[in-house]
């Protein structure tokens, strides 16, 4: 444990270290080896306990240093959200706040302008090697991908930012996290790996109306699930980053925006039949809570469900 290790890392009342029992709590073969710290735990995580692709883990960093192990599972990308400046090992050149530290798949030792805070993304490498396979007809080394600090790119730093904020204002499903996770995952291959100038395959085309179909279909008989994008690519037998993209060619908008028009549309026609728990009503149409039902149907209807039954009923 770093000597400069904040008291805050200190649980008072029952004397153990709150990151060393984080530590414990999550190790699994789908966490990502960045989390095993014995100095501090997260603020907030997202999809360590399950099989998601995209996770994520927001700080409040206040101690001076610390050394951070790696992992060749994952690539990480943090955000520095506010407060002081971050640098790593001996490089001159710190992570300001708005800019995107990356971790060495081989480890890293890191030194805080205390306070920090950040939000941590971990992308699967394994998704990033099959979007440069399908971007370049290359395999993906890890050699082959730069991890640089104090990252500026504006399409990087832009995503993360998006994604941030989404995590913020929702509990996100599964598809929403592969969405993004594929987003990050086509914006590393294209402007941080050694095939970044190769001829990039444009061809994609749209996908046959029998296999939209069986899609669609698929949709329907498990609106009330917390689908996956992977699911979904392999009822249409195509890799998810081909699917993904023919999809949005062939229906006019994103998987994610799709599955999130029928559930708002299967909540209405729930509560034209008469549905006034609202609760049952998120969870039969696969929203991951009650506030999120309410957030996409207002953003989708113009009324929140509650004034939606009001209406019904006058």
């Amino acid at each position: 444990m770093p000597k400069h290790a904040s008291s805050d890392a200190f649980d008072l009342q029952t004397g153990n270290m709150q990151g060393l029992a984080f530590c414990e709590a999550v190790a699994s073969d789908t966490t990502p080896r960045y989390l095993e710290s014995d100095v501090i735990a997260p603020t907030r995580t997202i999809g360590l306990d399950a099989t998601t692709t995209l996770k994520a883990t927001f700080w409040d960093c206040t101690i001076e240093e610390t050394p951070q192990i790696g992992d060749p599972s994952f690539i990480s990308i943090a955000l520095n959200t506010g407060g002081g400046r971050v640098w790593r090992n001996r490089e001159a050149a710190p992570t300001d706040v708005g800019a995107i530290a990356m971790q060495p798949f081989e480890g890293a030792h890191w030194r805080f302008e205390n306070p920090v805070s950040f939000v941590h993304l971990y992308v699967p490498f394994s998704l990033a090697g099959a979007v440069c396979e399908s971007l370049f007809d290359r395999e993906l080394a890890h050699a082959h991908l730069q991890t640089p600090s104090s990252v500026t790119d504006d399409r990087l730093c832009a995503a993360a930012r998006r994604i941030q904020d989404g995590l913020s204002r929702i509990e996100p499903t599964r598809l929403i996290l592969d969405s993004w996770a594929l987003l990050l995952s086509e914006i590393l291959v294209r402007r941080f790996s050694s095939h970044a100038r190769r001829h990039v395959r444009t061809s994609h085309g749209k996908i046959p109306a029998r296999g939209v179909a069986r899609v669609i279909d698929y949709i329907e008989a498990n609106i009330d699930r917390d689908l996956d994008l992977a699911s979904l690519a392999g009822v249409a037998a195509m890799s998810i980053y081909h699917f993904a993209r023919r999809f949005k060619e062939t229906v006019g908008v994103s998987p994610h925006a799709y599955v999130l028009a029928r559930r708002v549309h299967r909540a209405r026609h729930m509560l034209d039949r008469g549905a006034t728990n609202l609760a049952q009503v998120a969870a039969g149409c696969g929203f991951c809570s009650q506030a999120h039902l309410t957030t996409m149907f207002q953003r989708n209807v113009g009324v929140t469900p509650g004034e939606y039954r009001r209406i019904l009923a006058s």
